[in-house]
């Protein structure tokens, strides 16, 4: 018998790790934080969070910056983009990886699909 290898997408796509998606939720609701504002809040080790932050920043999804608290430079962390502008980044990926491996197929599809709406 051939196993067939089936792709499941289930109802909770999500682009990241579950850190990293507790760093986000709070970065999009309380921009210009630090790691340790991040740590607390989210109640993770600074250590993990510090780690997954650079993750972070090095795949452009949170910007870093420099700031002067007291004598001290800190650095501060922003989301990169929106919520909405993720989900559309995740959407546009999946669709370019789908367009490179079938692309006739995917256009077949999505023109079978307006076909029907119309």
């Amino acid at each position: 018998m051939v196993k067939r290898k089936r792709v499941e997408i289930s109802k909770e796509i999500n682009p990241f790790s579950p850190l990293e998606e507790k760093i986000m939720n709070f970065l999009w609701t309380n921009p210009n934080s630090t790691v340790a504002e991040i740590s607390r809040s989210i109640d993770a080790p600074l250590s993990s969070v510090a780690a997954t932050i650079d993750r972070l920043v090095q795949h452009g999804y949170v910007v870093r910056k420099k700031k002067k608290v007291g004598d001290r430079m800190k650095y501060i962390y922003s989301p990169t983009f929106s919520r909405e502008e993720v989900k559309r980044k995740m959407v546009e990926d999946i669709l370019d990886t789908l367009m490179e491996k079938f692309g006739d197929i995917v256009v077949s599809y999505f023109q079978r699909r307006v076909g029907k709406n119309e």
